[in-house]
């Protein structure tokens, strides 16, 4: 009888982090690894908007920076909710698989130098 080993590993390594807003909306920031760097994805899920719907973003620039990545986040939510809903703002930035790329202090850092007043969670 023959034995199969069968090894899983990531794809990529990944920082996912959370992303809620005031009036309900959800997003998830994905920062990968690559060879040259990092780049990095937004999905947004708007159930609040009409029409809902859920849509994914690749950010720019990739980088060799994971902070580049996570400042252009950011910004791309911010961008989004202000063509949505101008009301509507980030209520809080949870990193749920701790901080592998991009520190606690640093997310603080930039939330805090793009006018956001809150503090990440991790875990």
């Amino acid at each position: 009888m023959a034995t199969t080993v069968i090894s899983i590993g990531p794809f990529r390594d990944v920082h996912d982090i959370d992303v809620a807003t005031t009036n309900g909306r959800r997003c998830t920031i994905d920062i990968y690894k690559n060879d040259s760097g990092f780049d990095s994805e937004v999905t947004i899920l708007d159930s609040v908007s009409s029409p809902s719907g859920s849509w994914v973003y690749s950010t720019k620039p990739a980088s060799d920076s994971a902070m580049d990545n996570f400042d252009a986040a950011i910004e791309l939510i911010k961008k989004y909710l202000s063509q949505v809903d101008p009301q509507d703002s980030i209520k809080y930035v949870h990193n749920p698989c701790n901080t592998p790329f991009i520190s606690e202090a640093d997310q603080n850092s930039v939330l805090s130098n793009k006018g956001i007043s809150l503090s990440v969670r991790v875990n």
